[in-house]
């Protein structure tokens, strides 16, 4: 699960970007896409994450998300994160231990893992991108979108947007490394409007007895 942060961290992909000349159908669809997930309202999605890795067997995790604007709980298998706006807390539950990072630091792996930040990427114009046919993904009819790295030292080589054919929802991400990697973060199911307490995007170190803190915040 060593490459489970570095996925989530690179999960951000889509804010349009008005200086690059992009494929006018990708970015209506896209703009679709971010309306639709543009609530201040609760949302709750299950997804599975599948690393698979050259001449390796894939490993599949799933998990539950609940999300409601900068805010976030993310359960993964020995993995969570929660997220306040502010602050990320990132507990690995084996090692019993929780890192701390600021919430804009991208490398805490904190700003890219709900639907609201998968669209929040292409405005620095890292990515061009183009619709790619249609297909089926986890039983239902989807329409590609893939992003190629501007950067050819990228170390992903493609990134694949799958959008559910009759409306504007993520089915599927993925993304290819130059190395033979793949992952895919498949969301199996998702409800909107749900009611959650705030305190569900703080860490609680007192419902984890023993468990040692981080901090790896740079202030």
């Amino acid at each position: 699960m060593k490459h489970l942060p570095l996925l989530l961290i690179l999960l951000a992909c889509a804010t349009l970007s008005a200086q690059d000349k992009q494929d006018p159908a990708a970015q209506k669809l896209l703009k679709e896409v971010r309306r639709h997930y543009d609530t201040p309202t609760a949302g709750q999605i299950d997804l599975q994450l599948t690393v698979t890795l050259p001449e390796q067997k894939p490993s599949v995790t799933k998990g539950r998300l609940i999300h409601q604007g900068d805010r976030y709980h993310l359960d993964l298998g020995p993995q969570a994160w929660y997220c306040d706006g502010k602050t990320v807390w990132i507990h690995l539950k084996e090692q019993k231990e929780v890192q701390l990072h600021d919430a804009r630091d991208q490398a805490g792996g904190t700003s890219f893992l709900t639907p609201k930040d998968i669209l929040d990427r292409y405005d620095n114009g890292d990515y061009t991108y183009a619709m790619q046919g249609s297909g089926t993904e986890n039983k239902r009819a989807v329409r590609y979108i893939e992003f190629k790295p501007k950067d050819r030292n990228d170390e992903f080589f493609k990134l694949r947007l799958s959008v559910d054919a009759r409306k504007p929802e993520i089915v599927r991400f993925e993304a290819f490394s130059r190395q033979g990697a793949r992952y895919a973060l498949d969301i199996l199911a998702s409800v909107g409007n749900v009611t959650v307490n705030p305190s569900r995007f703080v860490f609680d170190p007192k419902a984890h007895p023993g468990v040692a803190v981080e901090d790896l915040r740079l202030n």
